[in-house]
């Protein structure tokens, strides 16, 4: 099969549907590995500036590689937004498919979620707001509307057993943003 990659701005449901995904996903087991969750155990007093961020995503895929080499299938999450993560994960698996699913949000869907919220954040509303108006959608990838976390991970499992595509990953790294200075 490859390699999953869950990806969206944040407060799109990526987290909550990987992890119910692992629990439907067969028949073979499939791992799931958040790219966030990593970061925070990783570097827990960071700035999150792109070097340590760019340092989370390696050490993601360097997991998710080691995962995919003992026949697992990794299930990444993360936003993804940035050319230089989708490089990363497109170099680190240059020899196996990539399937993307892109949780699509609005702003004003999404800002309910941040409020409710109560994990640390370097996120405030006017940030979270920009990072979703400007989320680099593809085409080759399976969108999601919002709904519950169960119907995406339905949703994600019905459509790997219709046996996808991979993603076109050079168009997928060059359609990502650049970092901001």
């Amino acid at each position: 099969m490859g390699v999953l990659v869950l990806t969206g701005p944040p407060c799109s449901g990526k987290s909550s549907a990987g992890r119910i995904l692992t629990q439907l996903h067969s028949p073979e087991p499939a791992i799931y590995v958040s790219v966030d969750a990593l970061f925070d155990q990783l570097l827990p007093n960071s700035d999150r500036g792109p070097r340590d961020r760019m340092l989370a995503y390696e050490a993601a895929h360097a997991l998710a590689r080691a995962i995919f080499d003992h026949g697992h299938i990794p299930i990444l999450e993360c936003t993804y937004a940035r050319r230089d993560q989708r490089a990363s994960l497109a170099n680190a698996f240059d020899d196996a498919a990539l399937h993307l699913v892109e949780f699509v949000i609005t702003a004003e869907q999404a800002l309910p979620r941040f409020r409710s919220r109560d994990q640390e954040t370097d996120l405030d509303e006017q940030s979270l707001r920009a990072k979703v108006e400007s989320f680099p959608y593809t085409p080759d990838a399976l969108r999601l509307d919002p709904s519950t976390p169960g119907d995406h991970a339905r949703q994600i499992q019905a459509w790997l057993n219709a046996d996808p595509s991979a993603i076109d990953r050079d168009r997928w790294v060059a359609n990502g943003l650049a970092w901001v200075q």
